[in-house]
């Protein structure tokens, strides 16, 4: 049985509430509900693509650009990169709207910032892109009303918008704010979401947390003094709809069907029609969808949802599909527990809602890390163990709060290719190398001491390329401060694949 840490001193990490280590204890073994056996998987190697960047969140490539990606920094800059070279444009930077970063000062954790980025499947010709930030409230009016109570402000205000670059194919010659699509009250600091991605129909959609604070319930305490946090509509916005507050929206940005008539709602939505409900809403019951993408074969729309205290999930996400938060963390329910700390258990309250979807897989949160980062099914050519499997992560092992560094991220994919039906959860398997490769290309510190984990690097999000190639984003900190980012591709350990594969060709189009 492994030690774990014993929890005292309030803090967040991505969406997920946990605790400073102050000592370490044996964990009781009825709370480890999905455990993962480790270094199960299959060996991989891991190229450094790019280096000196912040705290990079997402890669996207441009339509009509596939030998570059456009890389989202947390602290405002989207930058280009050379898939070939390394070479970094900067293209934007929207520092300057954001809310300061930081929750105990400048370079502190932070789950604000530069959160996503979309480029419209029209990009080529007409330019248009959309970024989602965490910007200080009063800039502009809300879209929807407040889950706040009258007078109170909210930590900031999430913002979805549209900008056009000044010149499409050339990132160096930047790109210009065209107006806000969404503008939302967000109550607390943590549970941002942010992963905006086109699906294959077009339309876009949007994943949103639940307001922050934990257990999506007023009155908790856990990082506001009494009487606790507010903004969650007494027991939760997730199960509400008529908040986007812990849903994944779907719109269509060239429409303007909206009540602010800046884009458009699909009249298929599940939801639209419904009383009290809001239209835009494509599936709900979510805590902080931190991460997520279609499947490039099927067009499977796949989420890793962060947990609470207990359980990391990954779902598969359909139309008016409702993931049970705050009723329940991944395939348990959940009992908020009044003021103290909420808690994932086997014992369910009577009259569930019907038709609550559980995840495809999961894990335990007290002892296989702290918060998952979805990733990309894997549809590339150059690694042919991974074909068709789901490939993700999680943050970090150990959490250092409030300065890091959390360099203790694992990297995993899910053993059955499978990822709808039945056949219940899937089999997480976790890649061999991960912290030898960190060491071998010098993203770890070796005078630190030693800790109980080998170091690897901060996994902060993920990126795919045209081929299906699929990179990890990670930093040596985890924190929004300092150069210390960087894009990896993940690659076979044997090398064998590469000449399967034939030239790697990542030239412009």
């Amino acid at each position: 049985m492994k030690s774990r840490v014993r929890f005292v001193a309030p803090s967040l990490v991505m969406g997920m509430f946990v605790m400073l280590a102050v000592t370490s204890l044996k964990a009781d073994p009825a709370t480890i509900f999905a455990p993962i056996q480790p270094l199960s998987g299959v060996a991989l190697k891991l190229e450094l693509v790019a280096d000196g960047l912040v705290a990079p969140l997402k890669g996207k490539v441009a339509p009509g650009e596939s030998g570059r990606l456009y890389v989202i920094d947390q602290s405002g800059e989207v930058t280009a990169v050379d898939l070939h070279g390394g070479a970094k444009t900067p293209f934007l930077n929207v520092a300057n709207r954001l809310v300061p970063l930081g929750v105990q000062g400048p370079g502190s954790y932070d789950e604000r910032g530069l959160l996503g980025i979309a480029f419209h499947p029209k990009y080529a010709h007409n330019g248009k892109f959309y970024l989602y930030t965490s910007e200080p409230p009063g800039a502009g009016p809300v879209t929807f009303p407040s889950t706040l109570p009258p007078g109170t402000a909210p930590n900031h205000q999430t913002v979805l918008a549209e900008w056009r670059a000044n010149c499409p194919g050339n990132p160096a010659k930047g790109a210009t704010f065209v107006h806000d699509l969404i503008r939302i009250d967000h109550p607390q600091f943590n549970h941002n979401a942010g992963d905006i991605t086109f699906g294959p129909d077009g339309d876009l959609y949007v994943p949103i947390g639940d307001g922050g604070g934990a257990d999506d319930q007023d009155g908790d305490q856990s990082i506001n003094p009494p009487p606790g946090v507010v903004g969650h509509q007494g027991n939760g916005n997730a199960q509400k709809l008529n908040t986007i507050l812990g849903k994944i929206l779907r719109i269509d940005v060239d429409g303007h069907n909206s009540a602010n008539h800046t884009y458009g709602i699909p009249r298929d939505n599940p939801f639209v029609g419904v009383e009290g409900a809001l239209g835009e809403i494509w599936a709900y019951g979510l805590r902080n969808p931190y991460r997520m993408s279609f499947d490039s074969s099927t067009g499977i729309l796949v989420a890793g949802d962060v947990g609470q205290n207990d359980i990391e999930e990954v779902d598969v996400i359909v139309k008016g599909g409702n993931y049970g938060w705050p009723i329940k963390e991944a395939n348990k329910c959940f009992d908020p527990n009044g003021i103290g700390e909420g808690f994932a258990t086997a014992t369910c309250p009577p009259n569930l809602p019907a038709g609550l979807i559980d995840p495809i897989a999961e894990y335990d949160t007290d002892t296989e890390g702290v918060a998952v980062s979805g990733g990309f099914v894997y549809r590339g050519q150059k690694f042919k163990e991974l074909r068709g499997h789901y490939v993700f992560g999680d943050y970090t092992r150990i959490f250092s709060f409030p300065n890091g560094p959390d360099n203790y991220g694992r990297l995993f994919y899910l053993q059955e290719k499978n990822l709808t039906g039945g056949g219940g959860l899937r089999t997480i398997k976790e890649f061999k190398n991960v912290a030898e490769e960190a060491t071998r290309l010098g993203l770890t510190d070796p005078s630190r001491p030693a800790a109980e984990f080998a170091q690897s690097i901060a996994v902060m999000g993920w990126a795919e390329d045209t081929k299906g190639e699929i990179y990890v984003l990670g930093s040596r900190t985890g924190r929004p401060v300092g150069h210390n980012g960087f894009v990896l591709k993940i690659k076979p350990a044997s090398g064998k694949d590469d000449a399967l594969a034939g030239d790697d060709d990542d030239s412009q189009e």
